[in-house]
């Protein structure tokens, strides 16, 4: 298929459109304003006001879990590359849907549809892998220790050594897609098929579990003071204490396969299949939403947004395009693909934006929307692309290899 040329959408134009139908206040149409089932009472927890939300200088690795961080601000710390030929790949015996993790000491983990687990130096070469039972589509996450965790469609969420020898194994009821994020105390925590929120401690046992009213593929954003946020299925965002209470839950229009990323001043960004894009407080009122795929039948929003650090947010659509939103949620500009955008976008130290769309393709923008490069790999890109300590992006697809991408 022959790609669309990039556009940018001008500022004033998407913000005047965003102004009327697209962007909605939550005066009129958050379910939070009820008091039925969907809007509960608010977090006990301390205002986010009150906590420290800055990224943690030091995650674990330069990208130890999806989104990067527990808040999933999905920011690397170093400059991406600006052209876009692969310094190698990797070939897996299925699909990669799951998203790269890289440790301290450079390991790239990435899981594969063949239901492995593998380990990768920087150059590209196999350390190990492991064989679960089932496709692996969660991405894995690294802990302080090292251990690495992944959830596999077998319905277990798996603890290994560094060097690929298994600590223990969870099983849970569903199929996991969930990507694991580590709280500030060491704690993991996963959704599941089963409808449920897993909170282990870092020696397999259970610390407590929260249900949710469907399947839970959403992956959880943590606060520093343990409160954590998750979609489901049934439409709505959770906030779970650091207890296991849910303080509160908040519908959309339709199920939430988006992960949330917890902005600075503890505003909670998520997407929906309703077409929107949510900001929600910490009390769970929505402060907006902006529509940001069209209003048809096989289009929504699955991507995870990103927060940039001027706070501009990045989401990708199943409209085909990827949008920048201020925090107001205006709509700044869209980069279009020829494909869904199911994949998160990642966000360089020089405000790059590296993201894979559903027409094959791994594309780099500038923070303003120009278009950096763009490489046609073999097949789809759902996974998301993870940032090493040396600039170098890695991200997976249905063709079955893991790229690198050097500066």
């Amino acid at each position: 298929m022959k790609r669309l040329p990039w556009r940018v959408v001008p500022l004033l134009a998407a913000a005047t459109a965003c102004s009327s139908s697209a962007r909605e206040n939550a005066d009129a149409s958050s379910p939070a304003a009820d008091a039925g089932d969907d809007a509960l009472a608010d977090v006990a927890d301390a205002p986010a006001e009150a906590l420290d939300l800055s990224p943690p200088s030091d995650p674990g690795g330069p990208w130890p879990m999806f989104g990067h961080d527990a808040m999933h601000r999905r920011r690397g710390s170093a400059a991406g590359p600006h052209t876009g030929t692969p310094n190698w790949t990797f070939s897996t015996t299925g699909a990669i849907q799951s998203s790269p993790a890289i440790g301290a000491d450079g390991t790239i983990y990435v899981g594969s549809n063949d239901k492995s687990l593998y380990a990768l130096a920087p150059d590209g070469t196999k350390k190990w892998s492991y064989a679960t039972g089932g496709a692996v589509q969660s991405s894995p996450a690294i802990g302080p220790d090292g251990t690495v965790y992944v959830g596999s469609r077998d319905d277990s969420l798996y603890a290994l050594g560094p060097d690929g020898t298994v600590r223990w194994s969870f099983a849970t009821k569903g199929g996991i897609t969930s990507s694991p994020a580590i709280g500030p105390d060491g704690a993991i925590f996963i959704g599941s098929g089963d409808n449920m929120v897993y909170a282990l401690n870092p020696d397999g046992t259970a610390k407590w579990t929260a249900a949710a009213h469907s399947w839970v593929y959403s992956s959880p954003a943590v606060r520093p003071d343990g409160t954590l946020y998750v979609g489901s299925f049934d439409s709505r965002l959770y906030a779970i204490g650091s207890d296991g209470t849910i303080g509160w839950m908040t519908a959309t229009g339709d199920s939430i396969y988006s992960s949330p990323a917890i902005a600075a001043d503890g505003t909670i960004y998520v997407g929906s299949y309703d077409h929107y894009l949510y900001a929600f407080a910490a009390d769970g009122t929505v402060r907006w939403k902006t529509l940001v795929a069209a209003l048809t039948f096989d289009t929504g929003v699955e991507s995870s947004p990103a927060i940039a650090a001027d706070g501009t947010i990045y989401v990708g659509s199943f409209d085909g395009n990827l949008y920048a939103l201020d925090p107001t949620g205006n709509v700044k500009w869209t980069a279009p693909t020829n494909g869904w955008v199911r994949s998160s976008p990642s966000i360089g130290a020089d405000g790059a934006i590296y993201f894979g769309s559903w027409d094959g393709t791994v594309d780099a923008v500038a923070a303003d929307g120009t278009p950096l490069w763009s490489y046609a790999t073999g097949s789809t890109v759902s996974s998301s692309a993870a940032i090493g300590a040396d600039g170098t992006v890695y991200i997976g697809s249905f063709d079955e290899k893991l790229y690198a991408f050097s500066p």
